[in-house]
């Protein structure tokens, strides 16, 4: 069977069942863009309260505290996304440091009297300061803290 698509007329070679109206990724777009103006997904209140009411399906229940134990995925030092790291304290001695998350949440209240978060945000300015991301106001320090420079031919 031959269709014209609805954008732009050209022909479109498919079976009687199927449900192309469009030739292309682009007259797709702009169908869609026609199509959908001024319409919203937004759930419905009864919608909300039922989905809620059904609670965690069982794969969730066992997911999220598998997920926190595993080496791979929890604050562990071999989070698959934690980095190395060489942190220089006002003495000038070096630490080294596999996970940055893991090691400001164990030491941030000791050492710096902050909170974890704050501790960490600190250090990644620096790095971004290194890296050159930061340029208006570079920073070398937090709290007479520094980093060792390894970043500076890496990217994020």
């Amino acid at each position: 069977m031959i269709r014209n698509c609805i954008i732009c007329g050209a022909e479109i070679k498919c079976s009687p069942s199927d449900k192309i109206i469009t030739c292309s990724k682009a007259c797709s777009i702009i169908r869609k863009q026609q199509s959908h103006k001024g319409k919203r997904n937004i759930w419905s209140e009864e919608s909300r309260k039922r989905k809620a009411s059904e609670g965690e399906t069982e794969n969730l229940k066992k997911g999220t505290p598998a997920a926190l134990l595993s080496p791979k995925s929890g604050s562990f030092e071999t989070n698959v996304n934690a980095q190395d790291w060489i942190l220089i304290d006002p003495d000038g001695n070096l630490h080294y440091i596999r996970n940055l998350s893991l090691w400001c949440k164990n030491n941030a209240a000791e050492i710096f009297g902050r909170t974890p978060h704050q501790v960490k945000t600190g250090l990644l300015q620096i790095k971004r300061s290194i890296q050159g991301k930061r340029s208006k106001s570079p920073v070398m320090h937090y709290r007479e803290w520094g980093l060792k420079d390894t970043w500076s031919q890496k990217e994020d």
